[in-house]
């Protein structure tokens, strides 16, 4: 009886084992091919995507030309979860970051206040999803303020 139930939970750690999902590595210099995103911007546009990641650790630069409709995130940010206030802002702007199975989850948002009943002046979630073959990153981005929420999907070559 015993023996079975070593086998059983041996069993079980392996299964959990390989269920465990692999953080991919977004590091690189990306370039927009803009025939697979959303049209939002001309045609011929340029934009280039440098990301830095060591672990958890992000940093994203961003060049657009022409500069697109609603701004890129940049900057350097943490995926563990918490909530940053950033302080220089006039209103309560936080940032979030998180992992989803093996996408990377980047949540703004700004309000009036603190309160938790304030008004959200903005809100911007971004989802990014590495393919298989490491070459292709897209970014799924909802914008949302004024009540009007624009949903985008950005797919991006590795160079």
């Amino acid at each position: 009886m015993k023996l079975s139930r070593w086998i059983l939970l041996a069993g079980l750690l392996c299964a959990l084992a390989g269920a465990a999902v692999v953080r991919p590595d977004f590091s690189g210099t990306w370039k927009l091919n803009n025939d697979k995103s959303t049209k939002d911007a001309p045609p011929d546009r340029v934009y280039i995507c440098e990301i830095h990641q060591k672990g958890d650790t992000i940093t994203v630069s961003t060049k657009a030309t022409p500069a697109p409709a609603f701004a890129p995130i940049d900057g350097t940010f943490i995926a563990n979860g918490k909530l940053v206030v950033d302080k220089s802002s006039p209103h309560y702007h936080t940032t979030r970051v998180i992992w989803e199975g093996a996408s990377l989850i980047i949540e703004i948002v700004d309000k009036e206040s603190k309160k938790e009943t304030a008004k959200v002046l903005g809100a911007i979630r971004e989802s990014w999803a590495l393919a298989k073959d490491g070459k292709t990153l897209t970014k799924f981005r909802q914008n949302a303020a004024n009540g009007k929420t624009v949903d985008q999907k950005y797919v991006f070559e590795k160079q």
